[in-house]
């Protein structure tokens, strides 16, 4: 039987491909709407640094659903309380600040999961949105939801590779802004300390079967990225580039990787 609710980005990026993605930078579903419409694979919604909780984005991650892109929810930090929120109103993927090693890593795919995989309580509201009965969906819950572990701290940079092991870890994102605080260089993501743990770090993510990721602004630091290997990628913002920006900028991400 297919599944109903596979999560088309996690098949493209085990298939080999690149999953584009532009933040919001907004918590309304007109925002939101409007980041998805320009064709990206996934739609970046920070609760981490913005303003705002889960309850300003209530129906955001629905409406990025109904696009066909990913939604992915940064949280604020490893809380259960934050991830099972997030998740419940429709987060297909999780993104989590400052993992520093693997226990917290298990920890967070522990809150994130069902048992038996996890100790997550059950109640997924965004399906009363979307029209979708529990019993169709909760069997396939816990396969299409990803989490994206990020490295940000010193501690971390040195254990990207027992992160990355972690099973139920999809993705290992690297946070330059952060990293060149731990290298002691903030604010000079450009610095060569920085430069060089990032030229490394994709190869050192992949080694152990998982997807690199990274956060950028820009098509020439997105091109870049991709070609150092890394496959989960956010290039840009509404605010900034617009969704003409976000829409020209993204066609020459895909002809830069051979995609349609």
């Amino acid at each position: 039987m297919q599944n109903p609710f596979e999560n088309k980005i996690k098949k493209k990026l085990a298939a080999g491909g690149t999953a584009w993605g532009a933040a919001t930078m907004g918590p309304t579903a007109l925002a939101a709407k409007l980041t998805a419409s320009t064709g990206v694979d996934w739609v970046w919604i920070d609760t981490e640094h913005a303003s705002f909780g889960t309850e300003s984005i209530e129906v955001v991650p629905t409406t990025v659903r109904r696009t066909g892109a990913l939604p992915v929810v940064r949280i604020a930090g490893l809380d259960p309380v934050l991830m099972k929120k997030a998740l419940d109103i429709g987060a297909q993927a999780v993104m989590i600040p400052q993992i520093d090693n693997a226990e917290q890593a298990k920890l967070a795919v522990k809150y994130a999961k069902y048992p038996p995989m996890g100790n997550r309580g059950v109640s997924p509201m965004w399906t009363y949105y979307n029209d979708i009965e529990w019993s169709d969906y909760l069997p396939y819950a816990n396969g299409e939801t990803m989490l994206v572990a990020q490295v940000e701290t010193s501690e971390a940079m040195g254990k990207v590779e027992e992160i990355a092991a972690v099973d139920g870890i999809d993705i290992v994102l690297a946070g330059p802004m952060d990293l060149s605080a731990a290298t002691g260089h903030i604010g000079q993501t450009g610095h060569e300390d920085v430069q060089r743990f990032l030229e490394a770090f994709p190869a050192r993510v992949a080694a152990m079967g998982k997807i690199p990721g990274i956060a950028l602004g820009s098509y020439e630091a997105a091109e870049k990225a991709w070609r150092q290997g890394y496959r989960f990628i956010n290039f840009s913002n509404l605010y900034f580039d617009g969704v003409h920006g976000i829409k020209a900028n993204l066609a020459r991400l895909k002809a830069l990787a051979g995609e349609n």
